[in-house]
């Protein structure tokens, strides 16, 4: 530790925030991998479509936390550092991470769709002679 003189004041440098720099560097990353994870999930290509297999759901339900944990991290250590420029980049950077986490997921469970509504046959028959066995008729 340098002793500080009358005459030479200490001068702290800030310490790099490098978790910060990796958690700005992994939300890209992730980004990327959870695009890449839905599309091999849901994506057409061909006349072919994908389905989502046990892999796609482990690769997304690994990858989104990671994502959103390096987003709450970025913002977390800019304003420990009171770094308020770097707003510019994490906030935009966040919000897409955020986006892509939610609209490209890749759900653990079965989604159905509802099934259609339909009257069941009240056995209506109209016969030629004027009789019916229809209501009104």
């Amino acid at each position: 530790m340098p002793v500080a003189s009358a005459d030479r004041p200490v001068v702290r440098t800030p310490r790099t925030p490098v978790l910060e720099v990796v958690a700005a560097v992994l939300i890209p990353i992730g980004v990327l991998a959870l695009a890449v994870n839905w599309f091999t999930a849901y994506g057409c290509f061909i006349h072919s479509c994908g389905t989502p297999e046990p892999g796609n759901k482990v690769t997304y339900a690994v990858v989104a936390p990671v994502v959103v944990a390096a987003v709450v991290w970025t913002f977390v250590s800019a304003w420990r550092r009171e770094a308020s420029w770097i707003y510019l980049w994490h906030g935009p950077m966040g919000l897409v991470a955020l986006i892509v986490a939610v609209l490209w997921a890749v759900p653990s469970f079965e989604v159905s769709p509802p099934e259609p509504e339909h009257t069941p046959w009240t056995g209506c028959v109209e016969y030629s002679g004027g009789d019916s066995d229809c209501p009104g008729g």
